[in-house]
């Protein structure tokens, strides 16, 4: 066993149960928690700064009663072990794909379902007026509070060759998640799915082993995968954002007051990041223009159409799909 792994799990193991209680002077009547946050991007990534932005606030409004050291780039591991973390009480913060909790509460998967949202904003306001019920949900169910959404921008096409409907897509081997609902949204929309893990996208592009793949454009473009990708199909299919998620017991724990100030947080996070990631991924898309990569609108009523059947395909989701549907 690597190094790295042994001092990953003694540390993980050292913090086992670790909601870190200390009792602070009786005059003060007060405890401090001392939480570990985990994220499996770079610090530079705004999903690492999500948990940065939400940690310096918690931190505030608590006035140190909660201090949240945020461990970034994969140090503790990848997004499920984060979550797994959660319960065990190795980590109390993490920031994975809203979708990913699908493995602990299964109408979770309903983030991955294609055309679920209008635009940016719709996601947005969905979020907001959903996020009560839903943490509801889930906190019963998986004893997860999912406590903010990450921000993420819609999901795009590369390729070699203009897509702008569902036909131009036969016989287009696209890189997709190792899931079977991403998997079967791009066998509806005609392509030839191949599962791949994200770091191994661009050599299987340069190789032509897939023909192309889709992400948010700034994960797109800063992946250097425009180097071997000339076109971009503005398929806007999904936009699954991450979260902040924690477990409901630590959550439950907490006086009033300070389960206040982690709400509080979480909104100002939100707050503090939608509009930087929008403007990141304007200022990213004149960049991609620069690089004279041949940009495409598509017929996304044909897209839409394309995968309406999904719903009923992967239905654990559709309470949450007709609940969407209902928020204009």
């Amino acid at each position: 066993m690597a190094f790295k792994d042994i001092s990953r799990r003694m540390f993980m193991g050292g913090v086992a149960g670790g909601v870190g209680l200390v009792a602070m002077p009786a005059v003060l009547r007060a405890q401090t928690y001392n939480w570990i946050g985990a994220s499996a991007t770079p610090a530079s990534d705004f999903i690492a700064q999500a948990l940065d932005v939400f940690a310096k606030r918690v931190g505030e409004l608590s006035k140190g009663q909660i201090s949240v050291t945020n461990h970034h780039a994969a140090s503790l591991g990848g997004e499920r072990e984060h979550v797994e973390g959660l319960l065990q009480g190795s980590v109390h913060i993490a920031s994975p794909g809203q979708g990913l909790l699908a493995g602990w509460y299964r109408p979770a998967e309903v983030w991955t379902h294609p055309y679920l949202f209008k635009d940016v904003p719709h996601k947005n306001r969905v979020w907001d007026t959903i996020r009560d019920e839903y943490t509801k949900a889930i906190a019963s169910e998986a004893k997860l509070r999912t406590i903010a959404a990450i921000p993420r921008m819609p999901r795009q096409l590369s390729c070699n060759k203009v897509v702008k409907n569902p036909d131009d897509m036969k016989g287009l081997k696209i890189r997709v998640p190792e899931t079977a609902l991403w998997r079967r949204t791009f066998e509806l929309m005609g392509a030839s799915p191949t599962p791949l893990p994200f770091p191994e996208v661009f050599q299987a592009l340069k190789s032509r082993i897939i023909d192309g793949q889709e992400n948010p454009i700034a994960l797109t473009y800063n992946a250097g995968i425009f180097e071997v990708n000339t076109h971009l199909s503005l398929t806007e299919h999904m936009m699954q954002d991450n979260c902040l998620v924690m477990a409901e017991s630590v959550y439950q724990k907490l006086s009033p007051e300070l389960k206040g100030y982690v709400d509080q947080a979480s909104r100002d996070m939100e707050a503090d990041l939608r509009p930087k990631v929008e403007a990141d991924d304007k200022r990213i898309l004149e960049e991609i223009k620069k690089k004279n990569i041949t940009i495409t609108e598509v017929d996304k009523d044909a897209f839409r159409k394309s995968v309406a059947q999904l719903v009923e395909e992967f239905p654990a989701g559709k309470v949450w799909v007709d609940r969407i549907a209902t928020i204009s």
